[in-house]
């Protein structure tokens, strides 16, 4: 059963016909840490040229007041699961109907994007009427908020993401895709996982190009705790569950590494023939049995620890 909460939209602002790309994200409260962190995400996005109109889905209390003087919509009618939790699936529908553009972007409210995101966006419009364009993150610590003047990204980002760690292909923080493209996306619910690997193996599926932008693109994640969700099991719990069984099957949990195309560093893009893409599959199925013999492995172990120490 589902159900809605109230809407409360801002009016975008005129010009909006004028806009390359059209974000949105479901940002948490906007409390200590994780409130900093999503508020340097929201005015990076902001900094971009050209502008980008900006979407938030958010109901949490606080959240109009926090984004006080900020230049986006924010829209708090989303559909919901039997447990409140909201649906991905109406994110992505509502922001087709609201978007400003013909390229969206899904991002998470944790992530820095830089200049090079709209170039990015840009270049694969270009290329191809269907498209959906990801990179791996940087893993940095923000601890306050930053500014976003005109040079920021060569006065602090450039060193923070040399600090910071590359993210493995398996987390997905930006969806860059034409408008319309998964309008018939599954109910998932909203931080349960699994939805990034289905949008992944869909596109490839369709025949859609997936292009790794990794090369092109500076993702910078800022890192953060998992205090906001200490109540549920968002990897294990029953709407998690739920979640994986839109993908249907182990093999279709793909990641960046299944992508089919890459963008370089020069803005190019090409076949993605690397070994980060031929070995994708490999890894999947060791790590699929890995997962699979763990119960069998423990109880060796087990065995093992009883000979050796006669208990």
């Amino acid at each position: 059963m589902r159900k809605k909460v109230a809407a409360e939209a801002m009016r975008p602002e005129a010009g909006d016909e004028s806009r390359l790309l059209t974000i949105f994200s479901a940002p948490k409260a906007f409390k200590g840490h994780v409130g900093i962190i999503q508020q340097n995400a929201i005015r990076s996005w902001l900094s971009l040229r050209p502008k980008p109109k900006v979407i938030l889905f958010c109901n949490e209390e606080g959240a109009a007041e926090a984004l006080r003087g900020v230049d986006a919509e924010l829209i708090s009618d989303v559909e919901t699961n039997s447990f409140g939790t909201p649906l991905l699936s109406s994110m992505f529908r509502q922001a087709d109907r609201l978007a400003a553009s013909d390229v969206v972007a899904f991002v998470s409210a944790d992530i820095i994007l830089t200049r090079r995101t709209m170039d990015a966006a840009r270049i694969a419009a270009d290329w191809a009427p269907q498209f959906l364009l990801v990179a791996q993150r940087h893993d940095v610590d923000v601890r306050r908020l930053m500014e976003f003047d005109g040079p920021w990204e060569e006065r602090w980002a450039a060193g923070a993401v040399a600090r910071g760690k590359l993210h493995s292909p398996g987390a997905v923080d930006l969806f860059i895709y034409r408008k319309g493209q998964y309008e018939h996306m599954p109910p998932f619910a909203i931080g349960r996982t699994s939805y990034d690997n289905w949008l992944l193996w869909n596109t490839v599926a369709s025949g859609i190009p997936l292009i790794d932008a990794t090369s092109f693109v500076t993702l910078i994640h800022q890192n953060h705790d998992y205090l906001h969700a200490s109540k549920v099991d968002v990897w294990n719990g029953v709407e998690a569950r739920e979640n994986r069984k839109w993908v249907k099957h182990w093999t279709n949990f793909y990641s960046i590494a299944h992508a089919t195309w890459t963008m370089g560093a020069d803005g190019k893009i090409g076949p993605a023939v690397g070994w980060k893409y031929r070995m994708a599959r490999p890894r999947q199925f060791l790590s699929h049995a890995l997962r699979s013999s763990r119960r069998i492995r423990t109880r060796l172990r087990s065995w093992r620890f009883a000979r050796r120490y006669g208990v």
